[in-house]
């Protein structure tokens, strides 16, 4: 069972920032509380030991409301990105040193249903594979211009393609991974390369490798918070199944 997940907050978020009234988008608030803040203590709860948060823009700001949040027992660690307007792969490699050998990984931006978390804790992860949760419910999709689509083949289902402009798809990536050290070789792989690195680039690698697995979230809800269309599209998702 995986125990620590990484929470990738560096960002400063252009297309939400401008029209909300805080100083980063993970504070957003969804029914009283922030984004980030509900992603912690959804994890809490469903038994993850620690928590490891990567920041950047406004770090300071962001760490202080998080470590503020009333009744939050979870082990948080607080990880600096010096490179967060760059790619946002460099926000995992900058956590590295302190990640375990299995992880979840998502964005500080999202939203999703507690029970799709916990059914991530428990898949099976070979130490070169990186796990995607996958959402098949194409018109449930909201903006699916948008959308990373995703391409999944097989009976032990494989990921052979995935971008926002690929001609087949028959899933969508919902911005939940579960990852092995594997995640990092193939950033690290990607930014000696080139000095850069996003994770669609390892992505990119792992299909190249065979090694990147889908997981189907069934009827489970999820949404990223991004514009201010999709947050008015959350908190509906929210209010309609709440906590799960």
């Amino acid at each position: 069972m995986i125990d620590q997940a990484l929470i990738l907050a560096a960002g400063h978020g252009s297309r939400l920032r401008d029209h909300v009234q805080v100083p980063h988008k993970a504070l957003v608030e969804i029914e009283g509380e922030s984004l980030l803040s509900r992603t912690c203590r959804m994890l809490e709860q469903s038994g993850l030991r620690e928590i490891v948060v990567v920041t950047g823009h406004r770090s300071a700001e962001l760490r202080a409301a998080l470590e503020a949040v009333p009744g939050l027992g979870v082990e948080l660690h607080f990880v600096e990105n010096a490179h967060w307007e760059l790619s946002n792969g460099l926000s995992v490699l900058a956590a590295a040193e302190v990640l375990q050998q299995r992880y979840l990984l998502m964005m500080a931006d999202h939203l999703f249903d507690p029970a799709m978390v916990a059914r991530m804790r428990d898949v099976e992860l070979a130490d070169d594979e990186v796990i995607l949760a996958v959402d098949r419910k194409l018109d449930a999709i909201y903006d699916m211009d948008d959308a990373t689509k995703v391409q999944v083949e097989g009976k032990v289902p494989r990921i052979v393609d995935i971008g926002k402009e690929i001609a087949q798809f028959n899933a969508v990536d919902t911005g939940l991974f579960a990852c092995s050290g594997r995640l990092v070789e193939c950033l690290d792989e990607v930014k000696i390369a080139r000095g850069d690195c996003s994770l669609t680039d390892g992505m990119k690698v792992l299909l190249r490798d065979a090694t990147f697995r889908a997981f189907d979230i069934g009827a489970a809800w999820w949404q990223d918070v991004d514009t201010p269309g999709a947050l008015e599209h959350g908190a509906r998702l929210f209010r309609t199944y709440g906590a799960g």
